[in-house]
């Protein structure tokens, strides 16, 4: 096995078991909004921090769904011509999106919103969202790493496209 191919699959479990970890989240997401739900209409008195918990576990909770949907092949795509190329055309197409839009799309957006996670922490911003008002930072900062993973899970792709350009596996389906 092949030094890239360890790799992939280092980056791939990393995935798939920060995958598996973030389908927990809708546990802690479920109970804090049930419990909103009765105490809100069955007691009159709302909380104060059920929207903003709400939210910030759902957004970390889609983002991280990003790279796993990347690495099981499961996003959504247009394809009437891809369907119909061979394996090594379909991991050309993917490596080549990857590199030219993709990757740079997904760096830029941890360098901004790094530098913009990095200033909320400096400033002790809070998310001004709700009494609770909790610290915005420990939030974007999670953002940032699920766009993180995201790139590792794209790198991990772009060496299964090289794997199946080579003729060494059957893209993406294998």
């Amino acid at each position: 096995m092949s030094l890239l191919s360890r790799i992939r699959q280092a980056i791939d479990g990393l995935t798939e078991w920060i995958g598996r970890g973030a389908a927990l989240l809708v546990v802690p997401l479920t109970l804090a909004m049930s419990y909103e739900v009765v105490s809100r209409h069955f007691f009159g008195s709302p909380t104060l921090w059920a929207y903003e918990l709400g939210f910030m576990l759902m957004g970390i909770h889609f983002l991280l769904a990003g790279p796993a949907a990347l690495k099981h092949n499961q996003h959504v795509r247009i394809d009437l011509l891809y369907a119909r190329f061979s394996p090594r055309w379909r991991g050309l197409v993917d490596l080549v999106l990857m590199l030219t839009l993709a990757i740079p799309a997904v760096w830029f957006i941890i360098d901004r919103y790094g530098a913009f996670a990095w200033q909320a922490f400096e400033t002790g911003e809070r998310s001004g969202q709700s009494a609770w008002n909790p610290p915005i930072w420990p939030f974007r900062f999670l953002i940032v790493a699920a766009f993180g993973l995201l790139l590792l899970q794209m790198v991990a792709t772009c060496i299964r496209c090289i794997e199946a350009i080579a003729g060494r596996r059957n893209y993406p389906y294998e």
